[in-house]
This record gives C-alpha cells, sequence and structure tokens, in this order.
C-alpha cells in the first residue's frame, strides 16, 4: 500500500470513528427521554389511588401488547387515538373548553392543554406528561353508582 492509500484509510477510520461516536451520543442523549414513558396515551385507565375515598377518576394511559396498562404516557400535536380522545373529553368536562373530541391532538387541543395546565400552575407546554398526569384534573365518579360527580386531581 502506498503511503497516500495509507492517509486514506486512515482518514476514513477517523471520519468513521467520530461518526460512530456522534451517532452514539445521540443515542445516549436520547434514550432517558423515551424511557421517562411507557408510550404515547392509546387507552384510558380508572383509578382510585390519591382520590376521595369512594370515588375513582379515569384519565388517559397506555397500553401494551400484553394488555398491562399505565397512565405514564405522553401525548403532543400530532399524536391520535383514545387517549387524545379522553384528553379532550377531559378538558371539556372539566374545564370549560368546547374542543370537538375526534381523538386528533391539533392545534387547538394543544391550546386548551396549555390554558389548562397554566389553570393547575404546572409548565403549560401543551404537552401531556408527567405533571399533567398528576396535576390536571379528570372526570370523576362514584364508585358504587358510576355516576359522574365532578372532576378532581390525583393527590
Amino acid at each position: 500500500m502506498s503511503i497516500r492509500s495509507i492517509r486514506r484509510v486512515k482518514g476514513a477510520m477517523t471520519i468513521g470513528a467520530l461518526t460512530a461516536g456522534l451517532l452514539g451520543g445521540a443515542a445516549v442523549f436520547a434514550s432517558p427521554a423515551a424511557a421517562a414513558y411507557a408510550g404515547h396515551c392509546n387507552v384510558n385507565q380508572v383509578t382510585s389511588v390519591g382520590v376521595t375515598p369512594g370515588y375513582s377518576i379515569t384519565r388517559p394511559a397506555y397500553m401494551s401488547e400484553s394488555g398491562s396498562r399505565t397512565a405514564n404516557c405522553w401525548m403532543d400535536y400530532g399524536s391520535r387515538g383514545f387517549g387524545v380522545e379522553w384528553l379532550q373529553f377531559t378538558l371539556n368536562s372539566c374545564y370549560g373548553f368546547d374542543l370537538a373530541t375526534d381523538g386528533e391532538f391539533g392545534s387547538n387541543t394543544r391550546t386548551a392543554l396549555a390554558s389548562a395546565q397554566q389553570q393547575e400552575r404546572i409548565t403549560a407546554d401543551g404537552i401531556y406528561g408527567t405533571q399533567s398526569r398528576q396535576y390536571l384534573k379528570f372526570p370523576r365518579y362514584r364508585e358504587i353508582t358510576g355516576d359522574r360527580s365532578g372532576c378532581e386531581s390525583v393527590d
């Protein structure tokens, strides 16, 4: 091999190593954010944990392929599905908005969510995540009768 060929190989290896390092670093930085949530909210979940005794609330949740549910989910502009539909119902029922409950997280849903977040004194970014799950008010139901009874947040 000539010196020129060796330099080309070394240069290509250096560029390859730098590229791999940058891509690897990006993957490392992206992982904690992705790991923070189970997935997009795609169902709803009934819970009585942290709610007034005798009542339960229904809030958006994520259901995995195995059927397990968790409220540890997120939604933002462009999200679609039943989780978004339930969020829209919640914003209408508990915060007085008049959103179409179409399951499409568009600009109206984002604006309404940001307004509700502001009312609850949390980050008003129009993204549904941990703070929204903990501090927004959700439709509340009597456990014995199933009758709707206002709205409540999880304590």
